[in-house]
């Protein structure tokens, strides 16, 4: 896994990609990657922005064409930032699991912190 101080520029366009998805779904969802037609998590957001799905995408996962994407998420180590003395140290993909489904952070705030990485 890549050192959590090195720059990663995928982050800011993950940001980009949360935001894109959760305008098309305005429900945050916790615990899968899609509920129903209107929520999505911050993975399933991010997913869902970069591809067009269909409205009703629960039980869908990430399948192609995501090679850089999933390289971003597994090969960047960080640290939570979600306060309440967390102190895990997890892949991005993991952190943001995290953020969304056990801090609650909303959408926006995951993408807003992902903009924030250096």
């Amino acid at each position: 896994m890549a050192d959590e101080n090195k720059p990663q520029h995928c982050e800011k366009e993950l940001a980009q990609f949360i935001r894109s998805g959760a305008a098309r779904r305005p429900d945050q969802a916790f615990g899968d990657y899609y509920r129903g037609r209107n929520a999505s998590c911050a993975l399933g957001a991010a997913y869902e922005g970069m591809y067009r799905l269909p409205t009703q995408a629960a039980g869908l996962r990430p399948t192609k064409d995501l090679e850089w994407f999933f390289d971003c998420l597994e090969g960047s180590v960080r640290r939570c930032p979600g306060g309440d003395n967390c102190k895990k140290t997890l892949s991005l993909a993991a952190i943001m699991v995290h953020l969304n489904d056990d801090h609650k952070w909303s959408r926006e705030q995951i993408a807003q912190w992902l903009e924030s990485l250096k």
